[in-house]
C-alpha cells in the first residue's frame, strides 16, 4: 500500500489545486513585490466579492469558473477605479488604495450577506469565500486552478526581462523605449489573476498573503531575480501542501488560514536564518565589523605609544605591520576623500558599516557640528 493510496482522494485533489495556486502566486508575487504593487493586489482581492455576488445573481449558478470569472471582472474594475483616483484626482496612492479596498469590500459583504440572508437557491457557501473553502473543490476545479496558474506563470516568464527592468528601473526602461505603463498594467493584471484564482484556497481576506509572503521570504535568501522566483514558488507550494495536510489531519481547521500561517512561519525562519540578509547573519557581521574597528584603534594606539618611546609591552612584528598598513590606508583614503571625491563616490557604497554602528551619538554630533562649521561661508 503506497503513501498516496493511503491519502483520501479529496485531500489529494485539494492539495494539487492549492499547491498549483501557491507556487504560481509566489512566482507572480515576486515582480509585484519588487515593483511595490502588493497593496494593489489587496485592493483587487477585496473587490472580488462584488463580482462573485453579481455573477451568482446573473447566472443563478454557484459553479466555480463562473464565480471566478465574475471575481476577475470586478478585480480589474477596481484596479481601473484605483488608476482613475491616482491619475485624475489629488488622492495619494495609499489613500486611493484604502478607498477602493474599503468600499469594494463593504459592497461585496453587503451583496453576499443579502443573498444568503434571503435564502436564494444554491447560495449556501458563498460567504465561505471570505476565508476560502477548499473542501468543496472538485477534480475539475483543481484542474482549472492549476491551468490558470500555469498560464499566468508562463506569461510572466515570457516577459520576465521587461518586467524585471520595469521593476528595478522604470525611468530607464521608459527612456529606452519600453512601454512601462503597459507592462505595469500587465503585471498588475497577473497579480489580479492570482488573487482571483487563490480565492478558494485562502479567501478574499487572506489571499493577498499568498502573493506577498513567499516572495518576501525568498528575498531574504538571494539577490538574483531568477533564484527569487524559484524560491518564492517553492515556498508557496510548501505552504499550500503543509496547510492542506494539517487541515486534513485536524478537523474543523480552515485550510486558507493554515496555508498563510505556514507561509508566515517560512518568512520568520528566513528572516532570522537566511545566510546573507537574515537577522542572525547581519548581527554577526556587525559584531565582526565592530571588533575589527576596535582592534584597529588599539593597534594604532599601540604603534603611537611605541613610536613615542614610552615604556610598556612591545608589539609583535605582525601586529606592528598591521598597524602600519592601517595607518597607510587611512592616510590614502583621507587624500581620496579630500582631493578625489568622485573616486570616493565610485567605491564607497551602502555596504559600508553605518557610522552609528561604530561611533557614539555624542561623537557623531560633534563631528557633524565640526563639518558644518568647516562648510560655513566664513570658512570657505
Amino acid at each position: 500500500m503506497t503513501l498516496l493510496s493511503a491519502i483520501p482522494y479529496n485531500t489529494l485533489v485539494v492539495a494539487a489545486g492549492v499547491a498549483a495556486v501557491g507556487f504560481a502566486a509566489g512566482v507572480i508575487g515576486c515582480l509585484g513585490v519588487l515593483r511595490r504593487r502588493a497593496l494593489v493586489g489587496d485592493a483587487a482581492a477585496h473587490a472580488t466579492l462584488i463580482g462573485v455576488a453579481l455573477a451568482f445573481l446573473v447566472t443563478g449558478r454557484r459553479d466555480l469558473p463562473v464565480l471566478l470569472l465574475g471575481g476577475f471582472v470586478s478585480a480589474v474594475a477596481s484596479l481601473g477605479v484605483l488608476v482613475f483616483l491616482r491619475r485624475w484626482t489629488r488622492t495619494r496612492d495609499d489613500a486611493a488604495t484604502a478607498i477602493v479596498l474599503g468600499v469594494s469590500f463593504g459592497l461585496g459583504i453587503t451583496l453576499i450577506s443579502g443573498i444568503t440572508a434571503r435564502g436564494i437557491a444554491q447560495s449556501a457557501g458563498l460567504e465561505q469565500l471570505l476565508l476560502g473553502h477548499t473542501a468543496a473543490l472538485t477534480a475539475g476545479d483543481a484542474l482549472l486552478l492549476g491551468s490558470v496558474s500555469l498560464a499566468a506563470v508562463v506569461l510572466l516568464l515570457g516577459a520576465i526581462k521587461e518586467a524585471t527592468l520595469v521593476a528595478f528601473d522604470a525611468p530607464f526602461a521608459a527612456a529606452t523605449g519600453w512601454p512601462v505603463m503597459l507592462i505595469d498594467y500587465a503585471l498588475v493584471t497577473l497579480v489580479a489573476v492570482m488573487v482571483v484564482v487563490g480565492l478558494p484556497a485562502a479567501g478574499a481576506v487572506l489571499v493577498t498573503a499568498l502573493v506577498v509572503i513567499p516572495p518576501v521570504a525568498a528575498r531574504q535568501w538571494t539577490d538574483r531575480v531568477s533564484t527569487m522566483l524559484v524560491l518564492a514558488g517553492l515556498f508557496g507550494l510548501v505552504s499550500a501542501v503543509v496547510g492542506v495536510a494539517v487541515s486534513a489531519a485536524v478537523p474543523r481547521l480552515a485550510t486558507g488560514p493554515l496555508v498563510v500561517l505556514v507561509a508566515a512561519a517560512i518568512f520568520l525562519i528566513s528572516f532570522f536564518c537566511a545566510p546573507t540578509r537574515g537577522w542572525l547573519a547581519r548581527a554577526i557581521r556587525l559584531r565582526q565589523v565592530q571588533r575589527r574597528w576596535s582592534e584597529g584603534r588599539l593597534l594604532t594606539a599601540a604603534l603611537a605609544r611605541e613610536e613615542s618611546g614610552a615604556n610598556g609591552p612591545r608589539m609583535t612584528d605582525k601586529a606592528r605591520q598591521e598597524a602600519v598598513e592601517r595607518g597607510r590606508r587611512l592616510r590614502v583614503w583621507s587624500d581620496v576623500l579630500e582631493f578625489a571625491t568622485d573616486d570616493a563616490k565610485s567605491f564607497l557604497t551602502i555596504d559600508l558599516p553605518a557610522p552609528e554602528d561604530l561611533l557614539e551619538p555624542a561623537r557623531l554630533q560633534a563631528i557633524g557640528a565640526a563639518a558644518a562649521a568647516a562648510r560655513s561661508p566664513e570658512n570657505v
